[in-house]
């Protein structure tokens, strides 16, 4: 008898571990026809309003732009009228003198090139979507700022050995100055722009007009002081195109070409 009710204990619980093996089966396809059946999520685009490192960099490029604004009106002032002056140097330190101007020049140039970068960045997010899906958008964002920085210091090294080897000390170092002026008011230029581009969403052929006209008026400043400060008479022209397209016009194109290559690369390697 006690055999018997041993055996059937025994049943009884391979009976009980069947049922639950099942009943744990059953819960798990459950839970995977619960799963399977939802709607799978889309991921929203990036925006530049929704970076917060593009919002910081943004308030670090407002801040720089209204201090110098706020409390360097002498200076601007000063450099803005040297500009337009028919000097062949130009001397910082007509109406301000100062320590810290390298610095100062330094800043406001770095600041230039943070809202090229923002620009660049904004052209080829709307121009090639998938970057962002494939590169993260700080990295791509950081290559455009650098490649503005390698482009002003490429053009600055170039001016510089050029300058010197076919023109006097005093022009060189009036055509430097004036090279940097050109490139701070690009900034305060580009900023009205840019601050549309990130905060309202402009973006497309509007923002690339506003960005295109800028671009006109700073090569033309450019071409302007160009002529007055070495080929100031009629029978350089030929030498001035020569000059201004092979150090400033080329340079731009390849920079561009770059970046789409770069880009292509980045794309393929991510």
């Amino acid at each position: 008898m006690n055999d018997v009710c041993r055996a059937g204990f025994k049943l009884i619980e391979e009976l009980q571990a069947q049922q639950q093996e099942r009943l744990d089966s059953a819960l798990v396809r459950h839970m995977q026809e619960v799963q399977l059946s939802g709607m799978e999520g889309e991921l929203l685009p990036y925006r530049l309003n929704n970076d917060w490192t593009v919002t910081c960099l943004m308030f670090l490029c407002f801040f720089f732009l209204y201090y110098s604004i706020n409390r360097r009106q002498k200076y601007l002032h000063q450099r803005i009228k040297t500009f337009f002056s028919n000097k062949k140097r130009s001397n910082l330190f007509d109406d301000v003198a100062t320590e810290s101007t390298p610095l100062f020049v330094l800043i406001l140039t770095g600041v230039t090139c943070v809202l090229s970068g923002v620009c660049l960045f904004d052209y080829f997010l709307d121009d090639i979507p998938l970057l962002t899906e494939y590169v993260s958008p700080h990295l791509l964002l950081g290559f455009y700022i650098l490649s503005s920085v390698l482009l002003v210091l490429y053009k600055w090294g170039t001016y510089t050995f050029t300058n010197r080897i076919f023109f006097d000390k005093e022009r060189t170092t009036a055509w430097t100055e004036a090279y940097f002026d050109v490139i701070i008011v690009t900034g305060f230029l580009l900023f009205p722009t840019v601050l549309l581009i990130v905060f309202f969403n402009l973006s497309g052929s509007p923002s690339r007009l506003l960005i295109l006209i800028t671009l006109l008026l700073i090569k033309i400043l450019l071409f302007y002081k160009c002529i007055r400060n070495f080929f100031n008479h009629f029978h350089g022209i030929l030498h001035l195109i020569l000059y201004f397209c092979t150090l400033e016009m080329v340079p731009d194109l390849l920079l561009w070409k770059g970046i789409v290559y770069m880009n292509k690369v980045l794309i393929l390697k991510f």
